[in-house]
Order: structure tokens, then C-alpha cells, then sequence
């Protein structure tokens, strides 16, 4: 899985955040981590990759997974020499979460929804499928 991108974990608990790591390091996946979307946002802009696969968490304080779906739809401009594949990973389920996303009127499309605790085979099965989506031009 080497040619999967640079890829940012966004989640508050911080043992969520170990096992995610760990699975990445198992893969040999270059990634970094944040604890909420606030923090997610000014990596993303700093970031020198043009590549960026999230796992994004939906419940944190500060800035919420929704919050960032809604900022990255909304501000486009900002990540225009960017390209970003979220893969959502809560808790929730994901019918909670289109029903949430469709009474906020957030419809930025998101490349997999894996519901906690995410296995090892689905993890990989989702960012191979995020890196598929990214197109070439970058």
C-alpha cells in the first residue's frame, strides 16, 4: 500500500487515534495526527502534500466532523491546490450521519464511512478506494 497518500487522523480520544496509527504503520502509510477539525483545517492549509486522505471523526469539541465537512464545502478556494478524500470513522452510524448531513445542507461527498471499532480490512479496503478517487491532475 505505498502509494497511499499522506494521510491525517482527526479524532479527539486519543486511543482511537493509537489504533488508527497503528493500523497505518502496518500498511506503511505516512500520517500525521490532530484532535479536532479546527486543527485539521490549518494542517491541511500548511501541509506542502497536494494528496490528503482524512479520517475524520464526527463527535470532538472544539470544531466537530460536520463542522469540517461544512467548512471544506464551504471555502473551496482555500484547499484549491489541494486535493482532500475524507473517510468517515464514529461511532454513529451512517444513517445518522446522512440524516445529519442532509438537515445541515452539507453535501461535500465523502469516499468511505467506516463505523468504530474499524478492522484492519476495512481501514485498507476504504483508503484504497479514497486513493482511487483522486484524479491525476495534481
Amino acid at each position: 500500500m505505498n502509494n497511499i497518500p499522506q494521510t491525517l487522523i482527526v479524532d479527539d480520544e486519543h486511543l482511537n487515534r493509537i489504533l488508527l496509527s497503528r493500523s497505518l504503520q502496518s500498511f506503511n502509510i505516512s500520517y500525521s495526527e490532530t484532535t479536532d477539525g479546527q486543527e485539521a483545517i490549518a494542517w491541511i492549509k500548511q501541509s506542502t502534500e497536494k494528496k490528503i486522505i482524512v479520517l475524520l471523526d464526527l463527535n470532538m469539541p472544539v470544531m466537530d466532523g460536520y463542522e469540517f465537512l461544512f467548512y471544506l464545502e464551504c471555502n473551496p478556494e482555500e484547499f484549491s491546490d489541494k486535493q482532500v478524500e475524507i473517510i468517515i470513522v464514529s461511532a454513529a452510524s451512517q444513517s445518522s450521519f446522512d440524516e445529519l448531513c442532509n438537515l445541515a445542507g452539507i453535501t461535500l461527498k465523502t469516499a468511505a464511512y467506516l463505523e468504530k471499532p474499524v478492522s484492519k480490512n476495512r481501514l485498507q479496503e476504504a483508503l484504497l478506494l479514497a486513493t482511487n478517487n483522486f484524479n491525476s491532475v495534481l
